[in-house]
């Protein structure tokens, strides 16, 4: 598959040879959602001086796109479509929503270009379909670790042996939960009436993902990375005393036990989302440029 500028396998295989002997000197990155996430995103790139320049954007909120654009040295274009980025772009970072997630997908994939994936509940809601699109266009889809800590090692876990349980809790301030389409009456009140911490659901991912979509991405993505998203047993936690978001996974198997807790701080622009989701986001870029990778 090849690019404007040079193949991802080449560059994947050796990025610096690659782009000297092609002659750039940065790859470029199109983002669709250029809200909390995608703007920081693209800001920490650029603060970084990563080989990754944003080159375009796309937001369904034209005005927002443009905002980012005026604020980034790169003066990336602002596309009024979805389909006109890719002619200006190498690889693509969707951090618009789950809802949102499969068209950009599709599109991506169908135009070879190699996908970053903030929305893994999106995809895990389109498994299959995404799965056999990447495989018919030999192109990869790249799903950060997000708010989370322990994947390694769950994903270790699973590769000799059964995972017996499987169990993650959320915990976060109830203003992260403002807007969840999954709220009930009683619920939404007791966001900004109860004193103590309250439950919000319990029960399997996919549901999780349906009425909790800008706060469980990190239990579709503890639930791929287990590989049996089935096993999964998801709880969804209100603490009006809680300042961190709290991400907590149990798993018991027959290479032992593993617990991970994980205690972010909501980002400043967006309390559904962790500083660390952000983070990953950019570690994932360094990996690509990197000649050594740490973790499995």
């Amino acid at each position: 598959m090849h690019f404007h500028t040079f193949s991802l396998f080449q560059y994947l295989l050796d990025p610096k040879s690659s782009m000297k002997k092609n002659k750039v000197k940065y790859r470029r990155l199109g983002i669709v959602g250029c809200g909390a996430i995608g703007s920081l995103v693209a800001r920490l790139l650029e603060k970084k001086k990563s080989s990754f320049r944003v080159t375009v954007l796309f937001d369904t909120f034209i005005s927002t796109s443009k905002s980012l654009a005026n604020n980034l040295k790169s003066k990336p274009k602002v596309c009024r479509n979805l389909k006109d980025i890719f002619r200006h772009c190498d690889i693509v970072l969707e951090a618009a929503s789950v809802r949102a997630a499969l068209q950009v997908a599709e599109a991506s994939l169908q135009k070879r270009k190699p996908l970053v994936m903030m929305s893994t509940g999106g995809f895990l809601l389109n498994q299959k379909r995404l799965t056999d699109l990447a495989e018919k266009y030999r192109t990869k889809i790249y799903l950060p670790s997000g708010a989370l800590c322990g994947l390694d090692g769950l994903k270790a876990a699973r590769q000799i042996g059964k995972i017996r349980s499987l169990r993650i809790t959320s915990t976060k301030p109830p203003r992260g939960f403002e807007g969840a389409p999954g709220l009930t009456p009683a619920q939404r009140l007791s966001l900004y009436k109860s004193r103590s911490p309250f439950c919000l659901y319990t029960g399997d991912v996919w549901g999780a993902i349906k009425r909790f979509p800008a706060n469980v991405n990190v239990a579709a993505t503890t639930a791929l990375a287990a590989g049996k998203p089935g096993k999964l047993k998801v709880r969804v936690m209100a603490d009006p005393k809680a300042k961190l978001n709290q991400h907590e996974i149990r798993v018991v198997g027959d290479f032992g036990e593993l617990t991970a807790i994980t205690r972010n701080r909501p980002s400043k622009q967006n309390p559904k989302t962790s500083a660390l989701a952000i983070q990953s986001a950019l570690a994932l870029f360094e990996r690509l440029e990197n000649y050594v990778e740490v973790g499995n």
